[in-house]
């Protein structure tokens, strides 16, 4: 390991901020991936609960031409989940329900064909129940029609269990509409209203709201870029995401968010200490999941965060524990980067080196030699290939993307923070090393 990332040293030259980071440095970051005239991020940076950055670029609503604010409102997708977990928390601290309970006691009807699901393995997506976001006739025909929280559980009843409960971590949107009922049984109050009166009013979140029809001052549009170029976003009535996907915020509110829920604001320290815990598979091997957060590697730190997708929207916030730092981006447009946005801001506050991309000129008789497939494992594969002067890079069956030499053995992605670089081990193999997001350590894959 440490002579193939000596060998990396040499190929990529590495950007420095220093550690005085100004506005303008994180402005940069944003420019980078913006274009001021359409759809755009906003984003915060804090640490030890101070914001060290907020700024926007790009459009609220680009048809009416209207710029993002500080307090403009995007629709979280599956950040919402963290919001879910930390009621279900809440409701335990208040003697309402435990994660221990087996779902029956709170939705009796819903089948577990003989699996004894708890609502720990709900949270942790260990249940083995169906993602109702993968049913293809839910997806392409429901989403826009209005409905009920329990007719869609009778909907979503209908799906087989995809794996026994406990065997693996398998994201499913299911389990966190399924917690959203288990909530509002508990509580006697609708997910909205708890979720709202419970932690937006009680936090002071004066720009968070279940999301809905009804009229939000400061809501931005979506967008999606398409064959025909940039259009609006196609409409989801929101009780389908509920529980799973549903809210709405600012990054400002974030802010207040996150640093209430680690410091003990909102539920109890023990509590989010609960949150951010590994869950144990049946195998004994750790699922790097806990409840509505993941659990992953930030370069030389560990991070606790999540994603979100919906209908005209991206977003990514997380949280680096040992530096009390948090930092999150909202992006009105459902196809954007703001993981890879929010990976910068959080490296040019704590002083990272990143890698500065630039194609160099390497002759195709000496990038021929490094193409074909790279084996993951026996289940993955990374196909290399040299098609008209240009490389391309397939994982599986998945899209093909256009990928540019950094050095004579070394690959980056435009507009990404992964590259890789391939090398030769000890048995005369050749080896891709695989870097994601600013990650030390690579993944690794055997030519075959």
């Amino acid at each position: 390991m440490q002579s193939v990332l000596l060998g990396l040293c040499l190929f990529i030259s590495f950007l420095n901020i220093g550690v005085a980071a100004t506005s303008k440095d994180y402005d940069a970051i944003l420019a980078k991936y913006i274009d001021t005239q359409g759809p755009g991020v906003a984003a915060i940076v804090t640490k030890n609960g101070q914001t060290l950055y907020l700024g926007t670029r790009g459009m609220a609503n680009v048809e009416l031409g209207v710029p993002l604010k500080d307090d403009s409102v995007f629709r979280l997708g599956s950040i919402t989940k963290q919001f879910t977990a930390a009621a279900i928390m809440l409701l335990q601290e208040q003697g309402r329900l435990s994660v221990s309970d087996n779902i029956h006691k709170y939705v009796p009807d819903f089948p577990t064909e003989g699996n004894t699901v708890t609502i720990k393995h709900l949270l942790t997506h260990t249940s083995g129940i169906a993602n109702y976001t993968e049913d293809q006739d839910i997806w392409n025909k429901h989403l826009k029609t209005p409905t009920t929280l329990d007719d869609m559980l009778k909907m979503f009843a209908k799906h087989p269990m995809a794996l026994k409960t406990g065997e693996q971590n398998r994201y499913s949107n299911t389990g966190y509409v399924l917690l959203g009922k288990i909530i509002e049984v508990a509580s006697g109050e609708k997910y909205a209203d708890f979720i709202e009166k419970h932690i937006f009013a009680k936090l002071g979140m004066k720009n968070s709201r279940y999301g809905g029809n009804q009229l939000i001052p400061n809501r931005v549009s979506g967008y999606s870029m398409t064959d025909k170029g940039l259009e609006n976003a196609g409409h989801v009535d929101m009780m389908w995401p509920h529980a799973a996907g549903s809210l709405l915020s600012t990054v400002d509110d974030l802010g207040i968010w996150f640093n209430a829920l680690t410091n003990g604001k909102f539920i109890s320290k023990d509590s989010y200490h609960q949150m951010i815990q590994p869950f144990k598979l049946d195998d004994g091997t750790f699922a790097q999941y806990g409840y509505g957060l993941g659990l992953f590697r930030f370069n030389k730190y560990k991070a606790i965060g999540h994603g979100g997708g919906i209908h005209g929207f991206v977003t990514n916030a997380f949280y680096v524990p040992d530096e009390d730092l948090y930092v999150a981006v909202l992006q009105n447009l459902d196809s954007g980067s703001p993981g890879d946005i929010a990976r910068l801001l959080a490296a040019t506050a704590l002083n990272l080196d990143v890698p500065e991309f630039k194609t160099a000129d390497v002759d195709e008789s000496i990038l021929r030699p490094l193409m074909g497939t790279y084996y993951v494992d026996e289940n993955s594969k990374r196909k290399i290939s040299l098609e008209n002067g240009q490389v391309f890079s397939q994982r599986d069956d998945g899209q093909k993307w256009k990928i540019y030499p950094l050095s004579e053995n070394s690959f980056y992605y435009e507009g990404s923070l992964s590259y890789f670089s391939i090398d030769t081990n000890d048995k005369g193999q050749s080896i891709m090393n695989f870097y994601h997001g600013l990650s030390l350590e690579p993944e690794v894959a055997t030519k075959k």
